[in-house]
C-alpha cells in the first residue's frame, strides 16, 4: 500500500467514540465499505483518506490503520 493506492474501508478500530464537535465513530461507520484513495501516511504509520465523498464536507480526511484497509485491484 501506498500513496495514491485504492483501498476500501472494511472495519474500524475499538474505542472510537463520538464527540459534540466532531462524531468520530459515526463518521468511520458511515465509511465502511466505501472506496477511497491514500493521500498519504503519518508517522505512525496510519492511512489518510480524503472523505468529502461520504460527508460531503470539503477537505474531511481521517487517519485509519491499513489492518482496516483492503486494498483494492484494478
Amino acid at each position: 500500500m501506498k500513496v495514491g493506492s485504492k483501498v476500501r474501508l472494511i472495519g474500524i478500530p475499538d474505542g472510537l467514540e463520538d464527540y459534540p464537535d466532531f462524531r468520530t465513530k459515526s463518521t468511520f461507520e458511515k465509511c465502511v465499505n466505501h472506496e477511497f484513495v491514500v493521500s498519504g501516511f503519518n508517522d505512525f504509520g496510519m492511512a489518510e483518506l480524503g472523505i468529502e465523498s461520504v460527508t460531503g464536507s470539503l477537505g474531511e480526511k481521517i487517519w485509519v490503520e491499513t489492518q482496516f484497509l483492503e486494498p483494492i485491484s484494478k
